[in-house]
């Protein structure tokens, strides 16, 4: 993106968020800080929406890095905004113990038990909204939405996505451009669902290249083959990214209705 078009996207969602506050007649907004890159720019535009913000730091100890927690703090710190540290170890391992996993396979588990972590996180968001009378700002950027790289009613679950019209890699430049401090911009994108995962080695590629065939084959309608010509990458990539847009379209629609 052009410094042009980065100055419109910055003052579009800016914009948005300050008109989103004011349509819902709401007291501010809430934020699940987790110190990396989507969040920590959903903040900045806040902050420069001049909204009141709670932000909310909720980590896993052991499996979240100690660094991401003190980045998120710093962050809340650095734009004014009020926060809290909610630990969900406990609450995540209450529901761990009270359910029969051993009924279901190792590899049935592993998506449900990782699963429950955003939507652990998504209670206590509305908790505050309820409590305030805030909406909830997502975190969740084009390329994750087109892909269902977010859990259903857990992080997906918001009342405005800012986000929601920027690839990941556009994503990095607009917080380039706002000031997202560099350390939190170069850091391994990663989800945190559990120790050494990382979002480019779960799905096998870089962002640039998902960004690339999502490009191709989303905004301007290419056929695979097309998109393999234009991207210059392999047809099982190409296949892959198509396969995950069209198996997650479900997250992307309100549940259907059975008409009687």
């Amino acid at each position: 993106m052009s410094s042009r078009q980065l100055a419109v996207a910055r003052k579009k969602i800016v914009s948005g968020i300050r008109q989103s506050v004011k349509n819902a007649k709401a007291n501010g907004v809430v934020i699940a800080l987790s110190g990396g890159i989507d969040s920590s720019l959903v903040a900045k535009l806040a902050s420069e929406a001049s909204v009141n913000i709670y932000g909310l730091v909720m980590p896993e100890v052991s499996v979240n890095r100690h660094s991401d927690m003190e980045d998120a703090v710093e962050l809340a710190r650095s734009l004014g905004m009020k926060y809290s540290i909610i630990e969900i170890n406990r609450i995540v391992g209450q529901i761990f113990r009270g359910f029969p996993w051993r009924r279901f396979s190792p590899s049935e588990r592993k998506t449900a038990m990782t699963n429950v972590k955003p939507r652990v996180r998504m209670i206590y968001d509305y908790i505050i909204s309820n409590l305030d009378g805030r909406i909830v700002l997502g975190t969740t950027n084009k390329t994750e939405m087109l892909l269902g790289y977010f859990t259903k009613h857990g992080d997906g679950a918001c009342d405005l996505e800012p986000l929601g019209c920027l690839y990941k890699t556009q994503v990095m430049q607009l917080a380039h451009f706002v000031g997202v401090p560099a350390h939190i911009i170069h850091k391994t994108p990663s989800a945190g669902l559990w120790v050494g995962q990382t979002d480019e080695s779960e799905i096998g590629m870089s962002y640039g290249e998902m960004d690339s065939i999502l490009s191709c084959i989303h905004d301007r309608k290419m056929t695979l083959q097309q998109a393999v010509r234009e991207t210059g990458l392999s047809r099982s990539k190409v296949e892959r990214i198509s396969g995950l847009v069209k198996g997650s379209s479900h997250k992307r629609m309100m549940p259907p209705v059975i008409e009687i």
